[in-house]
């Protein structure tokens, strides 16, 4: 057996074993044995996305995709297909969206008889704004041979929820109202089962001054108060309402294939391109907003985010029991001038939403936002 063959085996056991150092020590030894190898420089950038060193696989397989092009599509399609839909992943991963697109588009017009690059570019489509071409892809999967009768069933189903929903032309905050309805609904359920629990209640420390104060996390923003969904009050235990084994995915409609995805649809109503995703968990509910570029403009932003979390943490939208905002994440830079965030709305009425698109209107007066995102969901470019 020789040098090269030993590594490459040594590197798939290892990824077996999910010992992943080991395996991408045995495939670094592959490549520079044989660095021509396309399957080398694949395996060595998968052996990194396994670690999770997404930036580390890159350039590999990148390597990987040019180098396979020496070989004819005929007689290695199965092989390109699975580097160039692993590379679109690693794009993916790393918010390189346009970058997917195109390898995923590539990969569609020159391998037509696999579909597992159109499944991944049509999810891609819808979760980036390109609603319509998704559709269109999704059609064209429900024909597609090389898929079975259920998977083409799936596909023919998506299509026919997605058009159906914009041919009633409802606007898409449905999907955010039914998310706070269930929301809501479930966490007056937990809430009543601990009726000496208290709910929504602020983390309080005392200060050196001695009198009470809400916590901040070290490092988070000033407005960034958090608040705990049930505490204890004999034993200061905290527990929260929503468990992972029980998400929340909400049917509108009865549009259930529309729950299991993620697909932004437009809101007409806002002065800035704003999307509404089928994915927005009230409870943690993603926020992401691209700005023109403009000096100054994120700091800006924090300050209209900022003062509307607080209206939201000292119950602007909810009553005097219940309704108020309990966390918000750090504003994040995510690329193209966009700027992303997390908010648990907690029991909040609905109204805390327009309100947001009524500050940020203000703010595009002045600096002007190119796009809002609601809920799950990327910027296309």
């Amino acid at each position: 057996m020789s040098d090269l063959d030993t590594h490459a085996q040594a590197g798939i056991a290892a990824v077996n074993e999910q010992q992943y150092e080991a395996a991408i020590a045995s495939f670094e030894k592959a490549v520079a044995i044989a660095p021509e190898r396309p399957d080398m420089n694949n395996a060595l950038g998968m052996a990194y996305m396994h670690r999770g060193d997404i930036g580390g696989a890159i350039p590999y397989l990148e390597k990987a995709k040019t180098l396979s092009d020496a070989f004819p599509d005929s007689e290695h399609a199965d092989m390109k297909v699975h580097f160039f839909t692993g590379l679109a992943s690693a794009y993916q991963l790393t918010d390189r969206v346009a970058e997917a697109k195109a390898v995923l588009r590539e990969t569609v017009s020159r391998f037509p008889q696999h579909p597992d690059a159109a499944l991944q570019l049509g999810q891609l489509l819808l979760d980036t704004t390109e609603v319509l071409e998704g559709i269109r892809l999704y059609k064209s999967l429900a024909e597609h041979p090389g898929l079975d009768d259920e998977r083409r069933e799936a596909a023919a189903a998506v299509a026919g929820a997605i058009e159906a929903f914009l041919d009633v032309d409802e606007p898409p905050t449905v999907f955010l109202e039914a998310h706070a309805s269930s929301y809501k609904s479930y966490f007056d359920d937990i809430a009543s089962n601990q009726p000496d629990w208290y709910a929504e209640a602020s983390r309080m420390a005392r200060g050196e001054d001695g009198e009470v104060k809400p916590i901040l996390a070290e490092g988070a923003r000033p407005y960034a108060m958090v608040r705990v969904d049930l505490v204890n009050p004999t034993t200061g235990e905290v527990a929260g309402v929503y468990s992972e084994a029980e998400p929340m995915i909400v049917a509108v409609d009865g549009l259930e294939p529309l729950a299991q995805l993620s697909i932004l649809f437009p809101w007409e109503d806002p002065s800035f391109e704003t999307w509404v995703c089928t994915r927005c968990p009230w409870h943690w509910l993603p926020i992401i907003i691209q700005m023109e570029p403009s000096e100054g403009a994120a700091e800006a932003l924090d300050d209209a985010i900022g003062s509307w979390y607080l209206a939201g943490y000292n119950g602007d939208f909810g009553d005097a029991d219940s309704g108020r905002f309990h966390y918000i994440g750090d504003l994040e830079d995510v690329g193209n001038g966009g700027l992303a965030t997390v908010v648990d709305l907690g029991r909040a009425r609905f109204d805390a939403i327009p309100n947001l698109i009524n500050r940020l209107s203000v703010l595009h007066e002045t600096f002007p936002i190119r796009r809002l995102l609601i809920g799950g969901g990327r910027l296309p470019d």
